[in-house]
């Protein structure tokens, strides 16, 4: 069995990487104490990002485990690029050429040397992106629990009643189209249409990929990621995205520097890539039984603080970072004497 470090080998190593950038970046625009203050920024951001998508590489890993040495090895290569150049950089200078109704090249310049100006134009696509994220994420987690074959209950109070829907015809479109416009009901009228908007193209993306996903492996995401690797590794990108998207946002409450950002947050990535391929490879998942309905039960958490953020109350990354871990932590320990059950009759083999 690889060791925990192997694991994390080229996450840290290329961390260190761009920590030694961020710092001469930081020496060569104030000298020493800038360089201090950009370094732990930096920091503080990759471990907030990591603590908040912990429950991304949970699920991750859910779908990753019955994918091929071809797809992970992609999922950790072209993966990562995706998440790291594509959501921490592209990403934001899109928000920034869409709102400004710019070139991409002058929204580089924007978010690079008029950070207030960044700062101002993020904020005000947040409702945007929060609903389009956290349409997606709803998505994912009704049709995790809104299934009628669904026997293994986390929540036997809760859990059961969520898996009779599945019976129902459009339940999951059903309970979003309800949520998001009861949501909606409590927005300004001048912001419901961009609310609306957004979240229509968050169950879209979702559809599509549903589409795809029933054309060419099955109804369930796991079947279909077993059967065809692409529609898999489709699903894992625009799930770490619609993770990434509140992240993105919330990390200028730490700073409007784009660069220490990008920086900050594609560490955070690199890391969650790195979590996820030791839990597949461990079989965290089938040691410990309710770590996947845990990390669901999380995620929920997570759409719940991205609606309301969207109507206006921020909690803040490190609260949603605890929520995250606390409700993971609980599945963990829950599981706990399954796994010593496990364990001892591993043994007695």
């Amino acid at each position: 069995m690889r060791s925990t470090f192997s694991y994390f080998r080229g996450s840290l190593l290329l961390s260190a990487i761009l920590l030694a950038v961020v710092c001469w970046y930081g020496f060569a625009t104030g000298g020493p104490a800038l360089a201090a203050s950009f370094l732990g920024t930096a920091v503080v951001l990759a471990i907030l990002e990591t603590s908040v998508s912990f429950d991304n590489a949970v699920v991750n890993a859910s779908v990753l485990q019955v994918m091929n040495a071809f797809w992970r090895k992609l999922f950790m290569t072209v993966g990562i690029a995706v998440a790291v150049f594509g959501m921490r950089i592209v990403f934001p200078l899109l928000i920034v050429a869409i709102a400004g109704n710019v070139s991409l090249l002058e929204a580089f310049h924007v978010a690079t040397q008029q950070p207030e100006q960044y700062q101002d134009i993020m904020h005000h696509s947040h409702l945007a992106i929060m609903g389009f994220g956290a349409t997606f994420l709803l998505m994912v987690v009704v049709e995790y629990f809104v299934h009628h074959e669904k026997e293994e209950h986390w929540l036997p109070a809760i859990e059961p009643l969520l898996a009779r829907l599945g019976s129902v015809q459009n339940a999951q479109t059903m309970v979003t189209v309800l949520l998001v416009a009861g949501i909606a009901a409590f927005l300004p009228s001048e912001q419901r249409m961009t609310f609306i908007s957004s979240c229509f193209w968050g169950y879209l993306v979702f559809m599509v990929l549903h589409l795809f996903k029933q054309l060419f492996g099955g109804v369930d995401i796991k079947a279909a990621a077993a059967k065809n690797g692409l529609i898999g590794f489709a699903y894992l990108e625009v799930l770490d995205a619609s993770f990434s998207m509140d992240g993105v946002i919330a990390a200028f409450a730490i700073t409007n520097n784009f660069w220490l950002i990008a920086s900050g947050l594609g560490i955070g990535a690199l890391f969650v890539r790195s979590m996820t391929i030791m839990l597949v490879e461990r079989d965290v998942m089938g040691q410990f039984k309710y770590l996947e309905a845990s990390a669901f039960w999380a995620i929920a958490a997570l759409v719940a603080i991205m609606f309301t953020a969207a109507l206006g109350v921020e909690l803040g990354e490190v609260i949603t970072g605890l929520i995250s871990v606390l409700i993971i932590g609980l599945g963990i320990i829950t599981s706990w004497p399954s796994y010593k059950q496990q364990q001892s009759k591993k043994q007695q083999h």
